[in-house]
This record gives structure tokens, sequence and C-alpha cells, in this order.
């Protein structure tokens, strides 16, 4: 059985991803990282340690990258999507004193990178996993934190460039803005949840939470941005894949602007989906046990 170490910043869509995952592989310790982005540290490492607690009590925590590798923290906190604390305030009444976080890395051979890639740097320069997965990008959308980058990689433009740059003997995915924004749900969709667990409880008031607090001017539907990237590691036969490498701009006004390049190692980028729409639906039955997991 795969077992996989995430690097994450838990906010919404990570908090839900991560759930996904735990479907996936309910019995497997996993090692989930905290680290800076959508939210800083504290505050993620907090979600993190809820979210193990709550949900997932036999993985192990560790905590992650607190600043970019410049050390300068470029763009402000995305509290106006995840809120302040990162999740709405909609934490679980768990306590936390009794998770242990690793001492060393975990070397686990697949990993999942939601997040600023800082972390993802760190780890790639202690060992070589095996397969990696990125949500990050944007190649063809306009970006969503800035026009040029997608927010995971304009938050460290420095170390995704560093990464795409040095992954060679990795099989790398990476899950971008563009197939993305192509997977949602609706308001309607989030109010069909069940609630006839703690955990779907718990997703069902947070996503209600952000459609009543987030402004729709943006996007109208939550996006499962995280949710995909790991739906499509076990699942990758649903998305078009385009093997390239991929450069990051590190300069002026385009920085942290993703683009293929050739010169760099090879990549698997997500550029479509055979069928976005089926896609969401699956994922939402995934979570909230409405069919077998690996169906």
């Amino acid at each position: 059985m795969k077992r996989f170490t995430i690097i994450s910043d838990p906010g919404i869509d990570d908090i839900v991803a991560l759930v996904l995952l735990h479907k996936f592989l309910p019995k497997t310790n996993n090692c989930l990282i905290s680290s800076f982005g959508n939210a800083p540290e504290d505050i993620t490492a907090k979600n993190a340690k809820e979210f193990i607690v709550y949900v997932a009590d036999h993985w192990y925590y560790m905590s992650g990258a607190k600043k970019p590798l410049n050390s300068i923290l470029e763009h402000p906190w995305p509290d106006y999507f995840h809120g302040k604390d990162g999740i709405w305030g909609i934490h679980p009444e768990v306590d936390v004193g009794n998770v242990k976080p690793l001492s060393v890395w975990p070397r686990n051979k697949n990993v999942i990178s939601l997040a600023p890639m800082s972390g993802l740097v760190k780890l790639s320069n202690i060992y070589k996993p095996r397969e990696i997965t990125v949500m990050g990008g944007a190649f063809f959308e306009e970006g969503n934190e800035t026009k040029y980058a997608e927010t995971n990689i304009a938050f460290d433009p420095d170390a995704a460039h560093k990464f795409f740059s040095k992954c060679d003997g990795i099989r790398v995915k990476i899950v971008p803005l563009d197939v993305t924004r192509k997977v949602f749900w609706t308001l309607d969709t989030i109010r069909s949840i069940p609630e006839d667990d703690k955990i779907k409880r718990w997703l069902k008031k947070l996503l209600l939470t952000w459609f009543k607090k987030y402004n729709h001017e943006r996007e109208t539907n939550f996006h499962l941005h995280d949710p995909l990237a790991v739906y499509l590691t076990f699942f990758p036969d649903f998305a078009i894949w385009k093997k390239s490498g991929v450069s990051v701009e590190t300069h002026g006004k385009k920085r942290g602007q993703t683009t293929f390049d050739n010169n760099n190692p090879e990549c698997e980028v997500a550029w479509n989906l055979i069928d976005a729409t089926s896609i969401s639906q699956k994922i939402f039955s995934l979570i909230f046990n409405m069919e077998s997991y690996l169906r």
C-alpha cells in the first residue's frame, strides 16, 4: 500500500482534499507537513493537527516551511478566501496536544504538494521521491494571485523555479488552474451533503460558511483545486497530459508565471479533463460515502 507525504497549507479546499485522500487510503499512515500559504504556518499547523485528530488520527505530522526561500512574503495572506484562520472559524472541537510531530523528514516515495513549494524543495534535497503531484501553476489560464501567477507558485516563485529545474528522475504530475477551474461544487450541491457523521457535518458547515462569507464576484462556485490534484493522483486517465519541462519566471511583472520549457526535466501537465462534470460529482460521492472509494 502506498504511503503519501502531503505538503499542505490547510485552508478550505486543502481540508476537502485531505479528507478525500483519507477516504482513498483509510488505514494508511500518511504524513502531513504544514506550510505557510493560505495563512501563516502557525495557523496552518493548527489546522493540520485538528484534521489529524478529527479525521485521521493515525497520520503523522511535521511542521514545515514558515517562509519563502528568499524570506520575503510578497503577497498578503488570502484571507478573503479562507478567513484569517484558514477555515472561516469552523474548527472541530479537538485537543491537538497529543499530536507528536516527526523530528526527521519522512521518506515516502509518493508526495502530494498542495502549498507553496519551499517545503517540496527541502524534501527533494533530502531524498528523491518516486512520484510527486503538484497543485500549482497556470499555463493558458490567467492566474488567481496575479494576472500571470497561480497562488501556490506566486507565494514562492524561487522555490518552484528551483524544483522544476532539478526534478529529473522523479515522475512529476502538475495539476494547474487550467483544469482545476473546470471542477466545482454549487451551493445546491453543498446543501445536499448528508449529515450522518461528524466529518460530513464539519465539511458541510465549513463549505456553507464559505458560500456565505466569500465575495462571489471572483468566482461563483467552490472550485476543487486541491481535491482534483488528489483525485488525479489516483485516476490520471481522467485527464489529458502534456509531457514537457516547466519553467517559472522569477523576475519582473510576470514573476510566478509557469511556462513550458523543454530545457528542464520532463513533467506531466494536466491541460484538459475527460469529463469535468463527472469528476466533480465523483469527488463528491467519494468524500460523502455515496459509492465505494476505488470503484
